[in-house]
């Protein structure tokens, strides 16, 4: 399991079109000193006792999607 650092979270209008009106939760946080990267989640998710839980399971599934293009190689 890595450690990451929430560096900031910002709310933003949602650029989802059935979410129009609404805002997201736009959440930066780094790996290391060379990765940062950025999580985007519907804002409402956010505030409950179970808030780190939520941004913890989204950035496991963000960290596991980079990992799963991390160093592929392709011929073209």
């Amino acid at each position: 399991m890595a450690t990451v650092t929430i560096i900031d979270k910002r709310e933003i209008p949602s650029a989802d079109p059935a979410r129009v009106g609404r805002m997201d939760a736009m959440i930066t946080y780094s790996v290391d000193t060379f990765r940062t990267y950025l999580i985007t989640m519907p804002d409402e998710l956010l505030g409950g006792p179970d808030e780190d839980d939520v941004v913890r399971e989204a950035i496991k599934v963000d960290l596991a999607e980079r990992e799963r293009w991390a160093e592929r190689k392709i011929e073209v």
